[in-house]
């Protein structure tokens, strides 16, 4: 099977992305465009649970299968009934698993190589068919020990769409007149949390006072959170600014990043690498989870910004996060997620004020650094990723086909 010549009866791929925020299944969307681009004849798409990405996967998916995200011999029934050529699967290790044993071959997208450590070590499949993980600045030696066992491992840059026409950056920025910044939440609900109201509420009051302070009057609110909650935090604003709260497909996503002149992002991974392939100036708000905390700091090496909103010592104990984090993601996570709960409800105002005042210092100073900064991320990473990847699909697939 060649990407110009599908095998007769076309390419069925099964795709199964990690319940944890959108970056998993923004990864899919960007991965499953490009094989769709590059493949000529039928390519049917068949989804296994990624509840959470659904809203950005539904104009590249054929076919939604339920599955619970546990039951792994029910997907390997499942996978194995639906007669698929390859699999794709970004950060589920026990899925990718679950899909070899149902005789599927499956490339498996590592989008968090340095995630792993300790019990969570089980999760990435060593022995998967293709391994891809991300090419990140600053992985430590423990990560790329383990890494060694991986058979079939591939480097790839950033899974962020090729020269997309809609995310040219643009000319002017905030010296310019360009007042338009945009706050991305990304996904927030976790596999051990469906809140999504909490951080944003204790975050950004003192982001948007910041923003409208500085100048901005056209501020765009992306993330899954809830429109009463967007309200609330924007209603004092209304006469000082305009508003665009909620989702964003991924087209207006992207455009939304380019077109602004500054970028207020929690740091999940693949914002901070959309946002570095525009090159968009951005600030890292506070970490909503774990892998935050290290993304912020890949972020920092990428970029060599130290353009980050850390939380007040009070709320959020950096130190605790990392003891927490050395036995489990879920350890560290829990304690930060109690810890942002417990912020809202006891120290809410001490948080605005926090946040408020970092980015009233740290404004002016991201504006004026140098522009290509911004792109530092995305030049140590690269962009291949969504492109490396597609052609490993297809490879994978080509080979099935020769057996």
């Amino acid at each position: 099977m060649s990407a110009s010549n599908p095998a007769a009866g076309g390419l069925r791929i099964g795709v199964l992305g990690v319940n944890f925020g959108w970056g998993p299944h923004a990864a899919l969307e960007t991965i499953i465009s490009e094989i769709r681009r590059t493949v000529s004849g039928e390519c049917r798409v068949v989804a296994f649970g990624s509840e959470y990405g659904r809203s950005l996967m539904d104009n590249v998916v054929d076919e939604w299968c339920e599955f619970d995200g546990s039951d792994y011999e029910s997907l390997t029934r499942a996978a194995a009934e639906k007669n698929l050529d390859v699999a794709l699967v970004t950060l589920e290790g026990f899925a990718a698993r679950a899909f070899e044993a149902a005789g599927v071959r499956t490339v498996f997208v590592d989008l968090m190589p340095f995630l792993w450590h300790g019990a969570d070590l089980a999760v990435p499949p060593l022995e998967v068919s293709r391994y891809l993980a991300l090419r990140l600045p600053g992985l430590s030696p423990e990560t790329l020990g383990w890494m060694r066992s991986i058979h079939n491992l591939t480097w790839i840059g950033a899974v962020v769409p090729l020269r997309p026409p809609d995310t040219a950056r643009d000319s002017q920025g905030y010296a310019e007149g360009n007042r338009r910044a945009i706050i991305t939440l990304g996904g927030m609900l976790g596999l051990a949390t469906r809140d999504t109201t909490t951080y944003p509420a204790l975050v950004l009051p003192g982001a948007v006072e910041a923003l409208v302070e500085s100048g901005f009057t056209s501020i765009v609110i992306a993330g899954n959170t809830s429109r009463a909650a967007l309200d609330a935090v924007v209603a004092p604003y209304l006469g000082q600014a305009e508003f665009r709260l909620g989702p964003l497909t991924r087209a207006e996503y992207r455009g939304r990043i380019a077109e602004s002149a500054l970028c207020l992002s929690q740091p999940g991974l693949m914002s901070l690498l959309e946002a570095s392939s525009c090159g968009t100036p951005l600030i890292r708000l506070p970490p909503q989870n774990v892998s935050g905390f290290q993304q912020a700091e890949i972020h920092r090496i990428g970029t060599g910004a130290d353009t980050g909103v850390r939380w007040p010592s009070e709320v959020v104990d950096e130190e605790v996060v990392t003891r927490k984090a050395r036995e489990t993601e879920a350890a560290g996570n829990d304690y930060v997620y109690a810890a942002i709960a417990d912020g809202l409800r006891r120290r809410r105002e001490t948080t605005r004020l926090f946040v408020r005042t970092q980015l009233e210092k740290l404004i002016p100073e991201c504006l004026a650094l140098p522009p290509d900064i911004w792109t530092g991320l995305v030049e140590k990473v690269g962009t291949d990723g969504a492109k490396m990847a597609a052609e490993v699909v297809l490879d994978t697939a080509d080979a099935v086909a020769r057996a």
